[in-house]
């Protein structure tokens, strides 16, 4: 079931997330939002997931489309390396 609430925007630019919403994201302080645009104007504001828990769902969603996981490393360590001789280089 949807819950609607409503809040202002501070003169800061910063909102108070009602309560009940909080409550049910089970949201404390100190945990870190994020805000998604969509693309239809939407916004939805979901707690942030760690960095290592969202890499993990993308190495599920490749790994479903026969996508060759080592070789993107092997791939990327290249790039990155060949990028940091050029900057010593500079």
């Amino acid at each position: 079931m949807p819950v609607t609430e409503d809040a202002t925007i501070t003169s800061k630019g910063q909102v108070t997330i009602p309560k009940r919403i909080r409550d049910r994201l089970e949201l404390e302080e100190g945990t870190e939002v994020e805000f998604v645009l969509g693309d239809d104007g939407g916004l939805e504001i979901r707690p942030k997931r760690p960095a290592m828990e969202r890499l993990r769902d993308v190495q599920k969603t490749l790994s479903r489309h026969d996508v060759d996981l080592e070789k993107m490393r092997r791939e990327s360590k290249a790039t990155w390396s060949s990028h940091d001789r050029r900057e010593e280089q500079s």
